[in-house]
């Protein structure tokens, strides 16, 4: 067959329009259902050229060829691409360089692989970007344009409810899904057991991905690309606003991936939200919330922005404002910019205006002991002065004590120094002794909890692989409660 440019010089030109949101692959299908041509590589090659590996409805190749052989009149290569196709969803979040590289991946036919360049190969989302359907869209759009459609939005990874009818997306599983590249599909052209749907969700998750569905729309509607290094203020000033960060700048991490753990992670079994089953298993912080908050090399997962994003800020405008503000602000130092330049201040009243320490933190509003490490640390003198408990801060203090909670967490609750507390619970014996007894109790419940959940979990694993496991707790357990371990797995001892 003729693989020309002017296939269609010979008759007049009669293409079906776009339809708001369809995906450039959707077109195809339905341009080769009204061309009557038998072999969807006939079509193929009047649209692209080339019959060989244009059906892919993620990341089509060849668009030059496409926009030059349609006249341009669906759009340029370009705009196709950021508004057809799935290059789009992942612009926002890579540089221009890379941008341009993508971009003439799908415009050309002999470029590297997309996927590669977007970095999805390693992103823990995954590479593979099933077709979604919701099954009221494909009712409402047979009512009323006589045929449904591939929505692109709803192919986003981050997205997995459909926003105007509030429902759930179903997928196309992946033996109904052509590979051979032999034909395209329309939704309407599935039945039912084609289809899957996700994990039960309740209410909750629901609302949680209609979130994340809007804040994904609300980017893919900005001209902008974003800066990784006011990305990055942006979140941690978003996770100061909630009280995750500490005086000297510093994440609470742990914190942090607590949070996440109880908000979100219910969304761990949606597919490409695996990365959020990370959050507690993970101690160097190098998860979802360390990847988008440190200076770590490569490429981030748009999923997972929006997740973040869903998860620090009340809304996309919320986000964007903040971003905006970071854009607009001479940011030289992002120390400056997450905790404020109270050293200077601190520094002159203590140092030349002769205040004492503690009523200079009080005046900038910091805690004493962070007041008192900084200037040890530069070297201005002041008068450490004896620490004075009274009987209110005791009577907290004994509470958090016999509560079983860490020196640490204790330390951050009341803003006293870690060795303060140890020594009061010292001066005490059966305060230290009830404290130690508590935090027996509920070490012993974390590590019998987390065994549990491995043994369920890991049903036949030898001992030895659990105890590869981070976090397994099984070598505590063996010391300090071997007897409940024979019990409830006699089989592994």
């Amino acid at each position: 067959m003729s693989t020309d440019i002017g296939l269609f010089d010979g008759y007049p030109i009669n293409l079906p329009s776009l339809v708001d949101g369809e995906t450039l692959y959707s077109w195809c299908a339905r341009y080769h259902r009204l061309s009557g041509n038998v072999n969807a590589s006939y079509s193929c090659v009047q649209l692209f050229g080339t019959s060989r590996l244009l059906l892919k409805h993620d990341f089509p190749k060849n668009l030059s060829e496409f926009s030059k052989r349609t006249g341009n009149c669906l759009g340029t290569s370009e705009t196709l691409a950021l508004e057809r196709t799935l290059l789009g969803y992942y612009a926002n979040f890579i540089s221009p360089p890379r941008y341009q590289q993508a971009l003439a991946a799908v415009c050309n036919q002999r470029a590297a692989e997309p996927k590669h360049l977007l970095g999805l190969m390693a992103s823990r989302v995954g590479a593979s970007h099933p077709l979604k359907a919701c099954p009221e869209c494909i009712q409402h759009d047979l009512g009323e344009l006589g045929f449904s459609r591939w929505i692109l939005e709803h192919q986003w990874p981050s997205v997995w409810v459909c926003r105007h009818h509030g429902i759930l997306l179903r997928r196309l599983k992946s033996s109904a899904q052509r590979r051979g590249l032999r034909d395209w599909t329309l939704p309407e052209d599935h039945s039912c057991n084609d289809w899957e749907s996700l994990p039960h969700l309740n209410g909750a998750s629901i609302t949680k991905l209609v979130r994340i569905a809007d804040i994904s729309a609300s980017i893919a509607q900005m001209s902008v690309i974003f800066d990784d290094d006011r990305l990055r203020i942006v979140y941690r000033q978003g996770a100061r606003d909630r009280g995750w960060v500490s005086f000297d700048g510093s994440l609470r991490t742990l914190l942090i991936r607590q949070h996440l753990k109880v908000e979100f992670g219910d969304l761990e079994n949606v597919p490409g939200f695996g990365f959020l089953a990370d959050t507690d298993l993970d101690p160097s912080g190098t998860g979802v919330v360390g990847l988008l908050t440190r200076r770590f090399p490569g490429l981030h997962h748009p999923l997972k922005h929006a997740v973040l994003i869903a998860f620090l800020f009340d809304s996309g405008e919320h986000f964007f404002d903040a971003y905006r503000s970071a854009m607009s602000a001479e940011i030289s130092n992002e120390l400056d910019a997450m905790v404020g330049d109270w050293r200077e201040g601190l520094r002159q009243l203590v140092e030349f205006d002769k205040w004492s320490v503690t009523r200079a933190a009080k005046a900038m509003g910091i805690p004493l002991c962070q007041a008192c490490r900084w200037l040890d640390s530069v070297g201005v003198p002041f008068e450490h002065r004896p620490r004075v408990l009274n009987d209110q801060m005791k009577v907290q203090l004994r509470s958090l004590l016999e509560a079983g909670n860490d020196y640490g967490q204790i330390a951050e609750i009341t803003g006293l120094k870690k060795s303060l507390v140890r020594a009061f619970a010292g001066s005490e014996p059966s305060l230290r002794n009830s404290w130690r007894a508590q935090r027996f109790e509920r070490l012993r419940a974390s590590h019998r909890a987390r065994a549990m959940e491995l043994f369920n979990s890991q049903d036949g694993v030898s001992i030895k692989a659990l105890k590869s496991i981070e976090g397994n707790g099984l070598a505590w357990l063996e010391r300090h409660d071997r007897e409940w371990l024979a019990e409830v797995a006699p089989s592994l001892w």
